[in-house]
């Protein structure tokens, strides 16, 4: 939904943000009816069935015996943040090599821009599904509890963060799940002053990950690097002393890509 100073905004559409919001509203869900679509996107039942007709009148959506499933002519959209955004174009193929390297599940993660709560998957290149949910790029996962989510929540400006931690939602995903707003800030410290971040177990039990921050041409944080691995198959200094060499190596590589990128005139 809408916060108020954006609905505050003259140039701002209220109609466009509801359908936009119902789209979100699939997001892991294979199809919807009105009512649940109404209750995921925070709208009434009515403005959701408009919103569905219009996307099934478009051809983004469509219905069948009162439910209704996205259809393929998003892709072009994907398809077009993927191929055109220096960042998501050269991700792919490094995740690919230091997975082929390490031979350990390596992705490529950047914060979802109107909510700092959640990561988006801009590359992943597995070798084992380390993560009972099948991940891919789209994907989404906390932030508060994923080493790519820390890394790049350590990266706001502080007002920013104490503003998210306000308002955040820390869900405890396992029993070691940072879900106080005070630990979590001093980790993010720490994490903003070593530039990495490791994260045991707070995801899924058995599930351990390493992060490092990728930056543009003015310092900035753009996205997060990491690789993820078993728990019983590396120990946290294992992890960081065979790893966090290769993945800074890593993470500058696609730096230097996203660098050296010139626009189309």
């Amino acid at each position: 939904m809408a916060d108020d100073s954006q609905t505050a905004d003259p140039n701002f559409m209220l109609s466009l943000a509801r359908g936009l919001g119902v789209l979100r509203a699939f997001e892991g869900q294979s199809s919807l009816s009105i009512t649940e679509a109404a209750r995921l996107s925070g709208l009434n039942r009515p403005s959701a069935g408009r919103c569905l007709h219009t996307l099934t009148c478009l051809g983004y959506v469509r219905e069948r015996d009162g439910r209704y499933s996205l259809t393929p002519k998003l892709l072009p959209l994907a398809a077009g943040f993927l191929t055109s955004t220096p960042l998501a174009s050269a991700s792919q193929a490094v995740a690919n090599a230091l997975r082929d390297s390490l031979q350990e599940t390596v992705s490529v993660g950047a914060l979802d821009p109107s909510d700092p709560g959640r990561i988006i998957y801009i590359a992943r290149a597995e070798r084992n599904q380390v993560i009972a949910a099948p991940l891919m790029v789209g994907s989404t996962l906390p932030s508060h509890c994923t080493s790519m989510g820390r890394v790049l929540l350590a990266s706001l400006a502080p007002c920013e963060t104490e503003r998210w931690l306000a308002r955040a939602a820390l869900e405890p995903r396992t029993e070691r799940t940072i879900v106080s707003p005070d630990v979590l800030r001093t980790e993010l410290v720490a994490v903003g002053e070593r530039r990495w971040s490791l994260v045991e177990e707070e995801l899924e039990v058995g599930l351990r990950s390493l992060a490092v921050p990728v930056r543009d041409r003015e310092g900035q944080v753009l996205a997060a690097l990491n690789v993820a691995t078993f728990s019983d198959a590396h120990s946290r200094e294992d992890l960081i002393e065979r790893y966090l060499p290769d993945l800074r190596a890593a993470a500058g590589q696609l730096e230097r890509a996203i660098q050296s990128h010139r626009p189309n005139p």
